[in-house]
């Protein structure tokens, strides 16, 4: 096993923790929401915050999603011209669409990280339960950062495909 399968591996175990970490907040964010509908209607009471903390488990499950995401290359493509080149050609093209999608994300990382500079020097806070806006921000600019690398990772792999080396995944 080369360097950069071990490299891969562990980065896959990484995103599918972190990954798994978000859905679970997100399915637990989901109990909390149908318990405070389930109280609103029979006890007439409701739960304080829900709408905040359902907005911050969604940041945080499709944010810490997005690594596996790029690792599988799960993005949506369109292949069906593609599918006929040589695998040389194609891990080519794949190295630098790979490449243009890490520049894509870096761009988004930045203006964020812009954005969110912006509300926390404006003291900005959720509606409801006054968590700061940075809260908010902190699972999108990592699972972005986290993206980038793992766009890298696998650009990396597709040039050692391009160069003729055999590499799983």
């Amino acid at each position: 096993m080369t360097t950069l399968e071990r490299l891969y591996d562990r980065a896959d175990r990484g995103a599918q923790w972190l990954a798994a970490a978000g859905i679970a907040l997100l399915m637990l964010m989901t109990l909390v929401l149908m318990a405070d509908i389930s109280t609103r209607r029979t006890l007439n009471f409701a739960i304080l915050g829900t709408i905040d903390l359902t907005q911050l488990a969604v940041m945080l499950a499709v944010f810490f999603a997005l690594p596996l995401a790029f690792l599988h290359e799960s993005n949506v493509n369109v292949d069906f011209f593609t599918n006929r080149l040589p695998p040389r050609v194609l891990a080519a093209l794949n190295c630098v669409v790979t490449l243009l999608s890490s520049a894509l994300m870096a761009a988004i990382l930045w203006y964020s990280f812009v954005q969110a500079r912006i509300q926390v020097a404006q003291g900005d806070k959720s509606m409801t339960l006054g968590i700061p806006m940075l809260v908010y921000w902190v699972p999108l600019l990592f699972g972005t950062a986290l993206s980038i690398a793992a766009a890298l990772l696998v650009a990396a792999r597709e040039a050692v495909r391009a160069a003729g080396a055999n590499i799983r995944r």
